[in-house]
């Protein structure tokens, strides 16, 4: 750009560019207005907390190179706005060879190569550090490399307040080795363990101020006695009626009620001989009544949609996004196997019309295929 022209719209004055960033409607917008420069990105900030935007996907980047990458792309990353279709690049943005983990609040779970935890909020770049890897108790007995440790440690995290800052009380509960649960607050020096049964965990979720937590068997179990020495689980609620073992299991809230999403899948027929993926082939859905204590399966959504993958589980409500189809379930692919030896990471995701049992489809490429972690959904949010 010409530098007089660069140098004109730098000095309007800030009732303008107020105005100017007030008649903007998508993130999009937001971002690129952002990017302009500091006092434009400052302003930005306090208009957007105010607005309600629709779903990103964060698209996944390449496996690092360590000794040859490129470092002047080290800090950018790529989202995929569901309401523009267009894709969108974010820099200064430190995720580089960080797995990430998405939510519906604003902020990125992430541990790095460094095996350092972070929040991180994408849009401000805020950043709040959590006790790192190490610190977890019942490490691996054996030796894993860093890059394989960010990828495999942790699988599942949930936080207790929807717009956590580094002042604040509040909890990151996570799962890890499929088989363990720990928690942790900003400045504590390690991650604590939760008792618990030797059983495998899909999903966690605080609810009403309560973290609740789901088995490979579909079992709701809560998790109590956190101020304590020693806090454990109690078993809550037994799976509904007719539910299989070791499908994917997703806990969210919708219409402030506590629901169980299941994610029916099979062996991917098409698959090539020697390569074993997934297909997702059914979803089914089911609301707790905590007054008659029984799972209540729904056959429609209304207007809501859901989104499922390597994120916290979460519902939009489709009349605040138009461009969001309603009683439908938006899913990625999370088996995280099929990413390890490129045997088919990112086929497994799409768009399930819930009502009549319809799939479609969606590719984004070679770039998520070949990638060792997949890709995510994020609600992006300023606080």
């Amino acid at each position: 750009m010409d530098p007089l022209k660069l140098n004109y719209w730098l000095n309007l004055p800030d009732d303008i560019i107020e105005d100017i960033s007030e008649r903007l409607v998508d993130i999009d917008d937001y971002v690129r207005f952002a990017s302009v420069c500091k006092s434009w990105q400052s302003l930005v900030k306090q208009t957007i907390k105010t607005k309600q935007f629709s779903p990103w996907l964060l698209l996944p980047e390449g496996e690092i190179d360590t000794q040859h990458h490129d470092t002047n792309d080290d800090h950018i990353r790529k989202f995929f706005s569901l309401s523009s279709r267009k894709t969108l690049y974010l820099n200064s943005l430190e995720t580089r060879g960080r797995r990430c983990f998405g939510s519906p609040f604003g902020w990125l779970f992430t541990i790095g190569l460094d095996l350092n935890i972070h929040l991180l909020n994408p849009l401000t770049r805020v950043q709040i550090p959590l006790p790192s890897q190490p610190t977890f108790q019942n490490q691996y007995p054996y030796h894993v490399e860093p890059r394989d440790m960010r990828r495999i440690f942790i699988s599942r995290f949930a936080m207790s307040s929807n717009t956590p800052n580094s002042d604040q009380d509040f909890v990151v509960m996570v799962i890890y080795k499929q088989c363990k649960l720990s928690f942790a607050r900003p400045g504590d020096e390690s991650w604590t363990a939760v008792e618990t049964p030797r059983e495998s965990y899909k999903d966690i979720i605080c609810f009403r101020g309560q973290f609740y937590v789901v088995t490979c068997q579909g079992n709701l179990k809560k998790i109590c006695e956190m101020d304590t020495p020693h806090p454990r689980t109690v078993d809550f609620m037994p799976p509904p009626e007719d539910v299989e073992s070791y499908e994917n299991f997703y806990l969210l809230e919708m219409c402030g009620d506590l629901h169980l999403v299941v994610r029916i899948f099979r062996q991917d027929e098409a698959a090539p001989e020697d390569v074993f993926r997934y297909k997702t082939i059914m979803f089914e859905v089911y609301k707790l009544d905590f007054d008659s204590m029984e799972w209540i399966e729904l056959f429609d959504l209304g207007d809501y949609a859901l989104f499922v993958g390597t994120n916290a589980a979460f519902a939009v409500l489709t009349s605040d996004s138009p461009e969001i189809k309603a009683d439908s379930i938006y899913f990625t692919d999370d088996h995280c196997d099929c990413y390890r030896n490129g045997d088919g990471g990112g086929l497994d995701m799409g768009i399930f019309d819930f009502p009549n049992e319809k799939f479609e489809r969606f590719y984004f490429g070679d770039d998520i295929y070949s990638s060792y972690c997949p890709p995510l959904f994020f609600m992006p949010r300023s606080s």
